[in-house]
């Protein structure tokens, strides 16, 4: 954890609330990357809070379903999901890991090959996120509509 507005030597500034972990350092240069840290502990007394703590992010029922589906590599997930930049799909592959709800094999092959799959705990989740699926396709229109009219009216 950092102190808050300390700028040290070659210009690296830290602030509270920012974890700082280097990567690597070149002569003078280090080169860092960002963790959010949390500043208030989440509720945990309740199944929909711990849920919710654990499919928190807009691409990970989606993540869930697809390796569920067969679609395991990176690449291919990124293709399933367009619209997600692959920094933001690794995060989240990354969290489902933690979560155990997935698991990630590293091949030792050049170029490295990755692949994920769920574990049995994340299999469990799988009638859940079919069920909020169908839900989601009996109401499609009204969920549309009212969907739209929240960004029109914004």
């Amino acid at each position: 954890m950092g102190y808050k507005n300390s700028s040290y030597k070659y210009g690296i500034t830290i602030h509270i609330g920012i974890n700082y972990s280097p990567i690597v350092q070149i002569g003078t240069y280090a080169y860092f990357y960002i963790m959010y840290e949390r500043k208030i502990i989440p509720n945990l007394n309740c199944g929909l809070d711990l849920i919710g703590e654990v499919l928190y992010g807009k691409w990970k029922i989606r993540l869930l379903w697809f390796i569920y589906q067969g679609h395991k590599r990176p690449s291919e997930l990124q293709r399933k999901i367009p619209d997600a930049s692959r920094r933001v799909l690794n995060i989240q592959l990354k969290e489902l890991e933690d979560h155990e709800l997935v698991t990630k094999k590293i091949y030792p092959v050049v170029p490295p090959k990755v692949e994920y799959s769920l574990t049995e705990f994340g299999e469990s989740l799988i009638p859940v996120v079919g069920a909020l699926g169908q839900w989601g396709d009996q109401h499609e229109e009204r969920l549309r509509r009212v969907i739209l009219q929240r960004i029109g009216g914004e």
